[in-house]
């Protein structure tokens, strides 16, 4: 019996090749499962790297030409029987039979590499893995192979190679290309992987050398791993926020019926209907509906929470041999928010950049005093969450000193001029808006050594400095009883009508020199540096004993009172310093 079943396969064999060859046009180059591509007929044809030829038809020895840019380069001649094996031929420029001229030849050859692109697919997407039981595609799409080369569609699995799948009557060896395209190249003719074992398979396509025209050539090798049909479930974000659109992955058997839901049901869960898989209508409030595998083996889903917890999302199988299966997965949800990034104070005029980060969604609309300005509409969060916009205060209503308040919504849909939402700001932050100026305050116009006196005020800024000058200059003793410059950094502070104030009590010291005194308050602007220089404080600047000065530091230990105001004063003034000064006098006596 085994011996009969031998006889009868070879018969087969031979029949199948004797039809392919009777089929066979012989006026281009053809593969009829033998050795050699027989060159034959005037047309253009083509030829693979590799391949054995046969010439036939064209009487004599032929001879094969390589032109290049009109020139012959290379010159190939066929044995007694007109064969040429293994070419091994540059692929660059035209070849001709029997070259003549550029009018006189008997055919045109195209030489290409062989090229066998092997991709698995189940439907349109590629895959790694799929369930047992789901149909695979066999994708070589841009093969060159001729349709009657034999090959093998070499499949090794868990149990060793499969020449001829018996469950699924497939044969994978000693097969046509065209055979290979036509029963399992497309998503209505594939590989059926019913009855498989489960574990890791590779597929490669081969030629069989001496049935395709001499080529040996093959496939990268393809991993595929074949799992149990089991029902699968997994969320893209397992954390999100509200009313964030979350994808659902659902993997199982082609054709299992499906039904996916919250468990237990709520109206928080709300599946996205017409979005990606998600059947329109889902039934009660939307978190659950009745589906099935796709051919492919993979369903998504999008489903989206109105509130905050954690929830589960359950998908059952409910038919077939695999009913009652499931898998869950599980979601928390957070608050949906947004945090500003804003400094504590801006003056009136300024510029000043809006900015923050937000957890979710696509733009952010920013109000001020619950007034929605051009420059604060729609801005766009970036996929790093962030979001900024620069302003000038006067173009957003921060026109008078106070506290104003920003709140923030996202994808609030609302428009320039109209009023906030009612539901409560995804965001919100407060700014203290300060007057572009300086005031100062002396308690006494005359002092006596030993006694004290106040100097308080105003200033947009986190703090001032005093500078007071001895009337006898760098040279003379000061209030404090050291260096004829004295200086006190003095912070402000918030008070309960919002202002940023400052108050210091100044005590004379016995030894300071008598006469009038030149009192300096001074603060260097947002840009926290005096003029233009890098120093944030006067005493930087300013040199008061004269022991060694650092460079670019003024000794004005040798100063007079006028001169040292003056520097202090030129400074302050420099080319674009928003730097603020007061000057006033005490006279100690």
């Amino acid at each position: 019996m085994k011996g009969k079943a031998i006889i009868g396969i070879a018969m087969a064999a031979i029949m199948v090749v004797s039809v392919l060859a009777v089929a066979m046009p012989m006026a281009v180059a053809t593969s009829d499962g033998s050795n050699f591509n027989t060159i034959s007929g005037p047309a253009t044809q083509k030829v693979l790297i590799g391949q054995n030829l046969q010439f036939e038809g064209y009487g004599g020895t032929v001879t094969v030409s390589r032109i290049v840019s009109g020139d012959i380069e290379n010159v190939y001649q066929t044995n007694a029987n007109n064969r040429i094996y293994n070419v091994n031929w540059p692929t660059s420029g035209a070849y001709y039979v029997n070259y003549r001229d550029s009018t006189g030849y008997d055919a045109q050859l195209a030489v290409e590499l062989p090229d066998i692109p092997l991709r698995l697919k189940v439907g349109t997407r590629k895959v790694a893995s799929l369930a047992v039981g789901t149909n695979l595609i066999i994708d070589t799409a841009g093969m060159n192979l001729f349709a009657y080369d034999i090959i093998d569609l070499v499949v090794i699995g868990p149990d060793g190679q499969i020449k001829h799948d018996e469950v699924n009557n497939q044969q994978f060896t000693g097969i046509t290309v065209d055979f290979l395209t036509s029963n399992y190249g497309s998503a209505a003719n594939t590989v059926k992987t019913s009855g498989w074992t489960i574990g890791d398979y590779t597929f490669k396509v081969k030629t069989k050398q001496e049935n395709a025209c001499g080529l040996e050539a093959a496939s990268v090798i393809r991993d595929l791993e074949i799992t149990r049909g089991e029902i699968n479930i997994t969320a893209e974000k397992p954390f999100c926020v509200e009313l964030q659109t979350v994808k659902l992955a659902v993997t199982g058997v082609a054709d299992d019926p499906i039904t996916v839901e919250a468990s237990p049901l709520s109206r928080c869960v709300m599946f996205k209907g017409g979005i990606d898989d998600t059947p329109t209508g889902a039934n009660y409030h939307g978190n659950w509906f009745n589906s099935r595998i796709d051919a492919d083996g993979i369903r998504t889903y999008a489903v989206k929470f109105n509130d905050t917890g954690t929830y589960t999302i359950i998908v059952t199988v409910t038919g077939g041999c695999r009913k009652g299966d499931y898998d869950t997965v599980d979601i928390t949800v957070s608050e949906k928010g947004v945090v500003f990034d804003l400094p504590s104070t801006v003056v009136i005029g300024e510029k000043l950049a809006i900015k923050g980060i937000a957890n979710t969604g696509t733009y952010v609309d920013v109000f001020i005093d619950d007034i929605l300005y051009p420059k604060l509409y729609y801005l766009l969060i970036g996929a790093d969450g962030t979001f900024s916009k620069e302003i000038r205060t006067t173009d957003v209503g921060m026109t008078v000193p106070g506290l104003v308040t920003l709140k923030a919504w996202l994808d609030c849909a609302k428009r320039p001029g109209e009023s906030p939402p009612t539901t409560t700001a995804d965001g919100s932050a407060a700014i203290l808006v300060l007057k572009t100026h300086l005031d100062a305050t002396i308690t006494n116009t005359t002092v006596a050594p030993g006694d004290s006196f106040d100097v308080f005020g105003n200033a947009s800024s986190d703090y001032v400095e005093i500078v007071l000058l001895s009337p006898e200059g760098g040279n003379g003793t000061g209030m404090d009883g050291l260096y004829g410059t004295t200086i006190y950094t003095v912070p402000t502070y918030c008070n309960s009508t919002n202002a940023y104030n400052y108050y210091k009590k100044l005590k004379v010291d016995s030894d300071a020199d008598n006469g009038n005194y030149t009192i300096i308050v001074l603060n260097p602007g947002r840009d926290n540096a005096y003029g233009d220089s890098e120093y944030t404080y006067i005493d930087s600047i300013l040199d008061l004993d004269g022991d060694g000065p650092e460079p670019g530091v003024i000794d004005v230990s040798n100063k007079t009172q006028k001169q040292i105001a003056a520097i202090i004063s030129d400074r302050l003034y420099a080319t674009g310093s928003d730097d603020f000064i007061w000057i006033g006098n005490i006279k100690i006596a």
